[in-house]
């Protein structure tokens, strides 16, 4: 049987769940990784982000002290999927900037931590790795890498040209995180006065941005038909999957 003849309709061929979620520190990333479906695997990478979902059902932790640990995971969970044994529906990694810091600890030898270009070059292909792996993953389960973000926004200056903000990872490997992954959501705060039994109050409104922004990097793989929201208050996985009309697989517990 030659390779041509295995050609399916395009409807059968896998689908990838790869998501990349980014923000500022505190901005919902984890919250929002965390009502993805269950079972889930959390792997905390570098940051203790865990503290705030400790009381989550239907998840399970692995503190990643190194970078030889996480791409051991991704590669047993590859081949624990390939076999029809994987238990989880969402493996989260949290927080994939930290590759970056933790790969400098591990290799550079000079005591100022300063890089060379071959070492730059060595960082950027071994941060690869670990996306292709995540993103070979996501044929199987929902896979969620969190990054905080790179950029500066202006505020209030409408008519200047604003840099655009990304997920913060080895520059030279950004391209290749955002290009593989699927879906880019951004998170931030936005403050809003209230008053609350008479008295004024200001309180944080999370968002995240899904649909197109000229100055976030966000991504949508979807119907270009389909019409989806600039940003949405208060987003979970159940909102989500509403909203890009795929099945809802758990609540957001």
């Amino acid at each position: 049987m030659g390779l041509l003849e295995k050609a399916v309709d395009i409807e059968e061929l896998g689908q990838h769940r790869f998501v990349t979620i980014y923000g500022k520190s505190g901005s919902g990333k984890t919250e929002l990784g965390s009502t993805f479906p269950k079972p889930m695997l959390y792997l905390q990478v570098g940051d203790d982000g865990s503290n705030t979902i400790k009381k989550k059902k239907g998840i399970r932790g692995l503190h990643i002290k190194n970078l030889s640990e996480l791409k051991s995971v991704l590669q047993e969970l590859i081949g624990m999927a390939e076999k029809g044994r994987l238990k989880y529906k969402t493996v989260f990694a949290d927080t994939f900037s930290m590759v970056t810091n933790i790969w400098v600890k591990e290799n550079a030898v000079d005591k100022n931590k300063k890089m060379t270009q071959q070492m730059w070059g060595d960082l950027k292909s071994d941060t690869e790795e670990l996306i292709r792996l995540g993103h070979q993953l996501a044929e199987y389960c929902w896979v969620l890498f969190s990054c905080h973000e790179v950029g500066d926004a202006f505020e209030g200056i409408e008519d200047e040209i604003l840099p655009e903000i990304h997920p913060s990872t080895t520059k030279g490997a950004r391209t290749y995180l955002e290009g593989m992954s699927n879906y880019g959501l951004h998170t931030l705060i936005k403050k809003k006065d209230v008053t609350i039994d008479g008295v004024e109050k200001t309180v944080p409104v999370y968002i995240t941005q899904i649909g197109p922004n000229p100055y976030y990097w966000t991504k949508l793989q979807k119907p270009k038909e389909l019409k989806v929201p600039t940003q949405v208050r208060n987003l979970t996985y159940t909102k989500l999957a509403q909203i890009l009309d795929i099945e809802s697989a758990t609540s957001d517990q």
